[in-house]
């Protein structure tokens, strides 16, 4: 699924989408971009209001940290890892891979 232009991140590390009906968020880490579900594993807080820190996304509700290279919680919370998806870079922009 196309989901935009190569700069759509440009000034902003992350920005929710809506794709397909998935409610999505996009977040720049370094060069890397990734897609995530945009509801948090554990209450479904908004992650689109946290933050990305040293390749970690951070819930704004209670503070656990996801992995963005394989989506894993932090230590000392037991729910599910977020949801990752592939990001295809191609020549006419950001592409989905589900």
């Amino acid at each position: 699924m196309y989901l935009g232009p190569h700069d759509l991140l440009v000034g902003r590390p992350l920005v929710p989408i809506t794709v397909g009906g998935h409610h999505l968020l996009l977040v720049r880490d370094g060069e890397r971009i990734v897609a995530a579900e945009r509801a948090c594993p554990h209450e479904g807080a908004d992650l689109g209001l946290g933050r990305c820190v040293a390749g970690r996304l951070l819930c704004p509700r209670h503070l656990a940290s996801f992995d963005l290279r394989d989506g894993s919680v932090s230590p000392g919370w037991s729910f599910r890892a977020l949801r990752l998806f592939e990001i295809e870079s191609a020549s006419d922009g950001l592409w989905l891979r589900m």
